[in-house]
């Protein structure tokens, strides 16, 4: 069976080569760290003709990148961000919580609006890499609304598209500050929300993130 956590691990260590290897690498690394408010859209579970939405409620995240300009205008960077958002189903009214959070891990490229050295600096970014969704409630005998999905307590690792922009702002030659916005397109994890014999659920789900941040360049 396929193991996307090695995947991970593994594409992390080779975008770590891949900005070791660029020439002139030396002349701009960017390490950063900030918080994030995260919201996601929700999937419908089906059966028959009863329908119920299965998603995750909004929440917080806290991030952390490596990143280098390899050109006036183009750049990348190795993220790892943690999200706290609590499974949810809802039906008729009726409402389930069960505790989540996740974990990703990918590779974007940067593509700025003004050349290295700007006071500020717009830019587009998009990359790819793996999401681990985990399931961290307590599981009860009788889970309410069983007929649509189970909310489980498992970790189950997806790829991920990333996709957003933003923009830097110079504060002096070695601290940058910046605010930018993800989307976050992932599979639904299967195994952590679960649907039930008869029901269909399935997608991508799309996590919205909202972020700002600190760099300390070198």
């Amino acid at each position: 069976m396929l193991d996307l956590s090695k995947l991970a691990r593994t594409g992390l260590i080779l975008a770590t080569g891949l900005l070791v290897s660029i020439p002139g690498m030396a002349q701009r690394w960017e390490f950063g760290a900030g918080a994030a408010g995260t919201f996601y859209t929700a999937k419908d579970v089906t059966v028959a003709s009863a329908k119920a939405s299965a998603g995750f409620k909004n929440g917080w995240g806290a991030t952390a990148w490596l990143g280098n300009d390899m050109h006036q205008y183009i750049g990348g960077e190795i993220r790892y961000m943690f999200q706290q958002n609590d499974l949810k189903l809802s039906s008729g009214g009726r409402d389930y919580a069960f505790g989540g959070r996740s974990q990703t891990i990918h590779y974007d490229f940067l593509i700025h609006a003004a050349p290295r050295g700007a006071k500020i600096r717009p830019f587009l970014a998009a990359g790819a890499g793996f999401r681990g969704y985990e399931g961290t409630g307590r599981e009860v005998a009788v889970q309410p609304l069983n007929n649509f999905a189970f909310l489980t307590k498992t970790t189950q690792w997806v790829p991920v598209v990333s996709l957003g922009g933003g923009i830097k702002f110079m504060a002096s030659k070695r601290l940058s500050f910046r605010g930018e916005f993800r989307d976050y397109i992932s599979p639904v994890p299967d195994k952590v929300i679960t649907a039930a014999p008869g029901a269909k659920l399935n997608g991508w789900f799309h996590n919205f993130v909202a972020l700002v941040g600190v760099s300390v360049l070198f």
